[in-house]
């Protein structure tokens, strides 16, 4: 089992998308990682990241976390809420 503990806000804000997209990622990564045997280039992962393919993989996931937390009886709107944030925060490119 794996657990942690969460800042209430910090949960309001962003769901169980905020680690559950993190996780989906980084499995994916390895993935890419073990099928290839190659490491990643982190500029290309975050070139991927804002890239369509990589902005509907985490729309994906991030949809599938607030589907998620909605079946656990979280309220719709602010699932989907956290879920729109969760997926801003993995797409939006970083500040220079």
């Amino acid at each position: 089992m794996h657990e942690a503990e969460v800042d209430p806000d910090f949960w309001t804000q962003y769901g169980p998308g905020a680690t559950g997209v993190g996780w989906d990622l980084s499995l994916m990564g390895l993935g890419l990682h073990l099928a290839s045997g190659e490491s990643l280039n982190p500029a290309e992962v975050e070139a991927w990241s804002i890239s369509p393919e990589g902005v509907e993989f985490a729309r994906l996931a991030s949809t599938g976390w607030a589907d998620a937390a909605i079946a656990a009886g979280e309220d719709v709107a602010q699932a989907r809420a956290a879920g729109e944030r969760t997926l801003a925060f993995y797409t939006t490119p970083p500040e220079s």
